[in-house]
């Protein structure tokens, strides 16, 4: 008689921090394409990806997991779901004790014997997860569970001393979870994308400034195969996980190559670093749909020395503008809460930072990260932080209290106004006859906002231009400026009936005070001189999305009494 071992059945499971196409398990799902491939294991194991909503309770996550009726459960954890996996841990742990549970992921990794405490673990695996997984998977399945404290990058409940990383992974042995099927692209709508792992740089507060030195490629066959298949399945944007996606020029250039010719249809994200670009690279970014995000966190080169970065500003001015000239969209980072930062040196990197003319400008607090060198140093270095996730600080030597919550409204302010408000292309040109810096606008437009409105409620793009004009409008008047409203106000209400065209596909008519040609010539960049010399040219401008996803079409008549003829075009 034939016996016939049971499968051991695995469920992994994960809880992104929000639901959008870049939520994708993609961590819980590669060790799930290893321990579908591995050799060791074939016809012994049955994988299940567990995903729950952003919003659901740990109940309902344990109700999923066990429906699944797995023989063990690992969990994806990251800081913005620790809480509610660990809680669904314990439930599953509750209902059925010989459930062998697991954890990996950032989280686990800085801090697996506080993981295994708290979620009421077996063990957990420390470092990069699949071979440790398969490993760990094995040695179960043989029944010798004693072996586990053996397995390199697996840590155990009780255990003394810290546990050392699971050795880096080869990216050449690792299986796709794209190419394997357990990710399909298309149901998310969009794709989270894994071209190498490590970082070439030790930032002292992010998770890599203790990981393995250098950067591990993943074979150019598999981006290949990945490429051809996000454009077949239809998905609408990717993006790039590579903390410096251009950190190997040639390599990231032979990939936008790659992008161009076969990811048509797609908007890419990147992640790079400003100082390592140059012409070249920036043409190719241009000749995709894609944006950049790229980290500045600060313009005070001390501050910087402090976390492991450098900063040379006119150079990074310099290749900032080859994007500008290139014509790609990008966006810069800045923290604040970091050592040696006062408010005033935070404002001068607003400043600093908006002079540029980013897209958008994302300025956060910074999270003190377990097991991150900034983490270690916090004493020595006066820095206080949550000490439960997402470890925000809480005060520095140069930020109390009352001066971090100027900065987050600071922060708040930039991001409704500038990013969300899609200000860029007018923002400085608005700025210019005030005689404001950035930042000191924006301390006045929380003013002007305090105890109206929380930055982070829901507004559209047309609410948040209604509120930018009447501020504007307020400014400009106690400024003795009125006479330049007129114009100000036709070069704000184009560029956004222009943006929601781009943005939000919608069509709009809307009335001007001067000739269209005027409004978008190089005269309005001075809006003194453009009062001063144009003259009142009232008009009705209609604009329209185009159907071929070009720019948007425009045909601009005169109001009645208006002299001149209506015409109709595409501006590019």
């Amino acid at each position: 008689m034939i016996r016939v071992r049971p499968t051991f059945r695995i469920a992994l499971a994960a809880k992104a921090v929000e639901d959008s196409p870049e939520s994708s398990p993609l961590g819980a799902a590669s060790v799930a394409a290893a321990l579908r491939a591995a050799g060791a294991l074939a016809g012994r194991v049955e994988v299940a990806l567990v995903e729950a909503e952003p919003e659901a309770a740990p109940e309902a996550l344990a109700g999923l997991i066990a429906a699944e009726k797995p023989a063990a459960v690992g969990f994806s954890i990251y800081c913005w779901n620790r809480a509610a996996l660990s809680s669904a841990s314990r439930l599953l742990r509750s209902r059925n004790p010989g459930l062998v549970l697991f954890a990996g992921g950032p989280e686990t990794t800085a801090d697996p014997l506080g993981v295994i405490a708290e979620a009421g673990l077996d063990f957990a695996v420390v470092g990069e997860g699949e071979s440790a997984a398969v490993a760990a998977i094995a040695t179960l399945l043989e029944g010798n569970r004693g072996a586990l404290s053996s397995i390199p990058g697996i840590a155990l409940a009780g255990q003394g001393e810290a546990p050392s990383r699971a050795p880096p992974e080869d990216p050449a042995a690792l299986a796709s979870p794209w190419l394997s099927g357990i990710l399909d692209p298309a149901r998310y709508g969009g794709a989270l994308w894994e071209l190498t792992r490590g970082c070439p740089y030790r930032c002292a507060y992010c998770y890599e400034s203790k990981g393995e030195p250098g950067i591990r490629r993943l074979p150019i066959e598999r981006i290949e195969a990945e490429l051809e298949l996000f454009a077949a399945s239809g998905i609408s944007q990717v993006f790039v996980l590579d903390p410096t996606f251009n950190a190997d020029r040639d390599r990231a250039a032979k990939i936008l190559d790659l992008v161009r010719e076969r990811g048509r249809g797609i908007r890419w994200k990147f992640e790079v670093r400003a100082e390592l670009l140059d012409r070249a690279l920036a043409r190719r970014f241009a000749a995709i749909s894609c944006s950049l995000q790229i980290g500045l966190q600060s313009a005070n080169p001390e501050v910087l020395a402090t976390i492991g970065r450098n900063l040379d500003r006119e150079l990074f001015r310099r290749k900032i503008a080859l994007l500008d000239e290139a014509g790609v969209t990008f966006g810069l980072d800045l923290i604040y809460g970091l050592p040696g930062e006062d408010l005033a040196g935070l404002r001068a990197s607003l400043d600093y930072a908006i002079a540029l003319q980013p897209n958008h400008l994302d300025l956060f607090p910074l999270a003190l990260l377990p097991a991150t060198e900034l983490a270690d140093r916090a004493g020595e270095l006066g820095i206080e932080a949550d000490p439960s996730p997402p470890y925000l600080v809480r005060s520095t030597r140069e930020l109390q209290a009352p001066e971090l919550r100027m900065a987050a409204a600071l922060a708040g302010a930039c991001d409704l106004f500038y990013s969300r408000g899609r200000a860029v292309s007018w923002f400085l040109q608005a700025l210019r006859p005030l005689r404001l810096r950035p930042s000191a606008f924006f301390e006045r437009f929380v003013e002007w906002l305090r105890g109206g409105l929380s930055f982070g409620a829901e507004l559209s793009h047309r609410s948040i231009e209604g509120m930018q004009l009447a501020f504007l409008e307020e400014r400009y008047r106690a400024a003795g400026l009125a006479e330049l409203l007129p114009a100000l106000g036709d070069i704000i209400r184009f560029n956004g009936a222009w943006g929601r065209a781009i943005a939000d596909g919608e069509s709009e008519d809307i009335e001007l005070s001067y000739d269209p040609d005027d409004v978008l010539g190089p005269a309005a960049m001075d809006l003194r001189a453009f009062a001063r010399s144009a003259r009142p040219r009232p008009s009705l401008v209609s604009i329209a999305p185009s159907p071929v996803g070009e720019a948007p079409i425009l045909r601009a008549r005169p109001r009645k009494g208006s002299p001149g003829p209506g015409r109709r075009r595409k501006l590019r």
